[in-house]
């Protein structure tokens, strides 16, 4: 009843998996109850059900008394009944389906109990437990870390973990490899401290990691939701004043719900779309479709989706699955699906951008940017040489490669270094794009202005401010 887990990609910063690997052949198949999988449910039938299936062989949940760990922690999932019912009897994404294997009433009380035992007795459902290890009783254990983490979240704060994460990143291959994953579990320890108040947690972080904090938020909120209350609660759950008063946060929180609904859905594109389409405020169904879309190409456990092709690289983007306003995003970040697939060969990628819808390209090759700048560790030579193999796409490659590196940090002063290197028909753009970013993080001119004072002057500085918006 699970998958194997498989490497998260380093660059790729990605919320962890979804309901499609809750089971699969690998486990329980056999009808066989797990050694170490005991009812602790109080005898209920559903209980039963799980503990006979072997359930408990591949996956953690608590009530149950079971400790698998090669498939997800359903404690951590905290998938609702709807969702485990319709995985079961269907299967899909490598999980053959059990409906001729357990009855209808079997899958309808596994399912129930599942969604009721998951995540239970912390506040709000928020599944994560603090316990007493630290960061320095783990070595070279990336769960380990994960827990650690969240334990500092919960007793100190937010911040002082996201700081500790960012120097230990710098020093630790573990905890850089792991990184994204971890900034969703401090995460779960900052929304435990604050109660499940999500403004308050999103107040409190910053964007270490690619903003996993922001998107593990979003995550641990929506999970175990009632299907008929999901779109009530993503429609709210960006609103607080906290979140709004910062065009930076708000963005990012907007995107982790697209994060979580794909979590949600169980990877299911078309209804994780529609449920960001159900968002009322003007851009966040846009800002919505990038969390989707990212969650769509890479899994924290290594999950494949069926919404991705190797023989049509620019799929689902090219496709009539995805239309309108949710374009920009699929093809803002398609270029990181492209790259393994053509040896990591930039001109190779170069040429599937060039091959985008018309109105598309230039986007395409703002997303080769944002994995030039990864890929270059954002170092400015570097990126300004792997922009150069786009060839008609090397504006719009920088375009994307600063806007990433400012996202990444805002103080970063390789962004500036960068765009006084790059050829000069193209150093205004550059700076115009490293405006873009830093205005985000201010709602006035004058603190706009003041950002781009930091790393600019004279005709850099005006390109900067009018990147901002000021």
């Amino acid at each position: 009843m699970c998958s194997v887990r498989i490497a998260r990609p380093l660059l790729l910063p990605v919320l962890a998996l979804g309901l499609v690997l809750l089971l699969s052949a690998g486990c329980g198949g056999n009808g066989k109850k797990s050694a170490n999988s005991q009812i602790e449910g109080g005898g209920s039938p559903g209980a039963k059900v799980f503990a006979n299936a072997g359930c408990g062989g591949c996956h953690t949940l608590a009530t149950a008394g079971a400790d698998g760990k090669v498939g997800p922690n359903l404690d951590e999932l905290r998938p609702n009944e709807e969702r485990v019912a319709k995985q079961v009897r269907s299967g899909g994404n490598g999980m053959p389906s059990f409906a001729d294997k357990l009855s209808a009433e079997e899958i309808r009380q596994v399912a129930a109990f599942v969604a009721t035992s998951a995540g239970t007795g912390t506040a709000g459902k928020i599944s994560f437990k603090p316990d007493d290890t630290q960061i320095d009783d783990c070595h070279g254990d990336a769960g380990c870390f994960e827990q650690a983490f969240g334990n500092l979240a919960y007793d100190e704060g937010p911040k002082a973990a996201l700081d500790k994460l960012d120097e230990l990143s710098a020093t630790d291959p573990v905890v850089q490899g792991d990184c994204h994953p971890i900034a969703h579990k401090i995460g779960a320890g900052g929304l435990l401290r604050y109660e499940g108040d999500v403004g308050k947690a999103f107040a409190a972080g910053n964007g270490t990691c690619g903003s996993g904090y922001y998107h593990g938020l979003l995550q641990w909120k929506l999970a175990g939701v009632a299907a008929d209350k999901v779109a009530s609660v993503a429609g709210t759950a960006c609103e607080d004043a906290e979140i709004r008063s910062n065009a930076f946060n708000y963005y990012q929180c907007n995107h982790g719900l697209g994060h979580g609904l794909m979590l949600y859905t169980g990877l299911d594109l078309p209804a994780a779309l529609d449920y960001c389409h159900q968002l009322k405020a003007p851009g966040t169904p846009v800002m919505c479709s990038g969390g989707v879309f990212m969650e769509n190409q890479s899994s924290s456990f290594g999950l494949h989706s069926k919404w991705l092709s190797t023989k049509n690289l620019l799929y689902p983007c090219n496709s009539k699955l995805v239309r309108g306003d949710d374009k920009l995003y699929c093809y803002l970040l398609i270029t990181s699906h492209i790259l393994p697939n053509v040896g990591n060969d930039w001109v190779k990628t170069a040429d599937w951008c060039r091959r985008s819808e018309q109105g598309w390209v230039n986007i395409c090759f703002q997303s080769y940017g944002r994995d030039v700048s990864g890929a270059a560790g954002r170092n400015p030579q570097r990126m300004r040489d792997l922009c150069a193999k786009a060839a008609s796409g090397e504006k719009e490659c920088i375009f994307g490669a600063i806007r990433d590196v400012m996202n990444n940090d805002n103080q970063d002063p390789n962004g500036a270094a960068f765009c006084k290197i790059v050829k000069p028909r193209f150093r205004a753009y550059c700076f115009f794009g490293l405006g873009s970013i830093l205005g985000t993080q201010h709602a006035d001119a004058e603190g706009k202005r003041a950002a781009c004072e930091q790393f600019a002057r004279g005709e850099d500085l005006r390109q900067c401010v009018t990147g901002a918006g000021a």
